[in-house]
């Protein structure tokens, strides 16, 4: 099992905290037990434009829970939230059901999904979806809060216009529109960002 932990957060001085991140911050993480963190800024998405993701990979929730305690126990890590001014918005955490290619790209589309959250036909949708992604997650919601989301398809890539193009054929798919069918998922919203730094 690998869990994500998202911060979404509002920072004054990006450019400081993005730099910092690469001097140290993630390093630091990996210190933490962290296996991969990167940070997005939402470009388009309704009133998230302009918020960052903050993500981290760990092997369980308790990794994820005892992380989140070192971050805000760690007086630099501290001091450098302070000095570009994050403020987290919301946390949440999901579990990654199962992920094709890799994280590279210079965006990252979160798909917002209600239902049964699974990974269930993902080898079929890559089939699509490598036409226009670099890599692909599927996430299960573990605790988001009160929200109509319960799992999330995570895309990176260099071109969003064929991201979106192969995204539409994925969807036509009839073997893919069964397993929504099955398990009443359905798509409730969509972000798109672009990867800062990622490690």
């Amino acid at each position: 099992m690998s869990i994500l932990t998202i911060a979404i957060t509002q920072i004054q001085d990006l450019n400081g905290f993005v730099n910092a991140a690469n001097e140290f911050g993630n390093d630091r993480m990996r210190e933490m037990g962290c296996k991969h963190t990167q940070t997005a800024k939402v470009v388009m998405g309704g009133e998230a434009a302009g918020l960052v993701a903050v993500s981290f990979e760990w092997d369980s929730v308790d990794a994820a829970l005892a992380g989140s305690n070192a971050i805000n126990s760690d007086s630099q890590m501290l001091q450098m939230m302070g000095d570009n001014g994050v403020s987290v918005m919301r946390r949440s955490v999901l579990e990654i059901m199962g992920e094709q290619g890799d994280r590279t790209g210079e965006f990252n589309t979160c798909l917002y999904m209600s239902g049964n959250a699974t990974s269930e036909g993902m080898e079929k949708g890559w089939e699509h979806m490598k036409a226009g992604a670099t890599g692909m997650a599927v996430a299960r919601g573990i605790a988001v809060g009160i929200s109509p989301w319960t799992g999330a398809i995570f895309c990176w890539t260099n071109s969003v216009d064929a991201l979106l193009a192969a995204s539409v054929n994925a969807f036509s798919d009839p073997d893919q529109q069964a397993v929504m069918a099955k398990n009443n998922a359905q798509p409730v919203g969509r972000v798109i960002t672009q990867v800062l730094t990622s490690s």
